[in-house]
């Protein structure tokens, strides 16, 4: 497979101090930057400058190990950089990453590849409460999903894990990004997320479907967390507008839980 053979206009390397050019690119370009001495490749321009800001500027993903060693697993990992910056701050960590659509799978692997992370194992599944094959649907860009249900699309078929069965094992570090698949995969995994110590969740909303923002605090309450919420979308006047992204998710809230001592 060609890795930018997608439905793009054009592949742009850009050279380290380009980043604002990514903002400007919108979705319209997929290629490279160099960032950390290295290209790293992308497949969707302004998927990539939103992300590296929250992850790299911003850093969403900062929290303090309880050794050198620390476990991570970074459900949805799209493009990679979650775990460039896994790797980078946490050079003796253990990390799993999974990431379902095949052609993101495949720059993930690339990305990896380039900058040598010889502590990350890249898994071509998407996380659930079964082993088993579903149909997933892709923006093109953020990420794809098993529960967000795309018009005008063929849906592909992925590989499920049951992430319940890695969490057997402490866990350090737990990121769900898994584009509306997270309660019903929290909820599954309720019992084992004793062994976890961090958890970061995106928690999304689709309109027309039930929500579930406030079942998903609860498994983390009874399961000992402490947790911290931040908007990364919602609709600025929520009794009128009616606008979504993604076609329909209609809101997206940031988790972060963590146990205080």
């Amino acid at each position: 497979m060609n890795l930018f053979k997608r439905n793009r206009k054009k592949f742009i390397k850009y050279s380290e101090g380009q980043l604002e050019a990514l903002k400007k690119a919108g979705d319209k370009v997929t290629g490279s930057i160099e960032i950390f001495h290295q290209h790293f490749h992308f497949h969707h321009a302004k998927s990539f400058y939103n992300t590296y800001e929250e992850i790299f500027i911003n850093n969403i993903y900062k929290f303090n190990p309880s050794s050198n060693t620390p476990n991570i697993v970074d459900c949805g990992a799209n493009m990679g950089l979650s775990v460039l910056f896994f790797a980078k701050n946490y050079p003796g960590a253990t990390i799993i990453a999974f990431e379902p659509e095949p052609p993101i799978f495949e720059i993930l692997t690339k990305n990896i590849e380039t900058y040598k992370l010889k502590n990350v194992t890249a898994i071509k599944k998407a996380v659930w409460n079964s082993e088993t094959t579903l149909e997933f649907y892709t923006d093109n860009g953020m990420g794809g999903s098993v529960e967000n249900v795309l018009t005008k699309q063929t849906p592909q078929l992925v590989e499920t894990v049951r992430l319940k069965s890695i969490l057997k094992d402490n866990i350090d570090f737990l990121k769900l990004d898994i584009e509306g698949a997270e309660y019903i995969v929290l909820n599954d995994c309720k019992e084992e997320l004793k062994n976890v110590k961090n958890i970061f969740v995106e928690y999304h909303s689709y309109s027309k479907k039930e929500q579930h923002l406030e079942d998903i605090l609860g498994i983390l309450k009874a399961a000992g967390f402490r947790y911290h919420l931040r908007q990364s979308f919602s609709r600025e006047r929520p009794f009128i507008d009616k606008n979504n992204i993604c076609e329909n998710m209609d809101m997206a809230i940031n988790i972060f839980a963590y146990r205080e001592n």
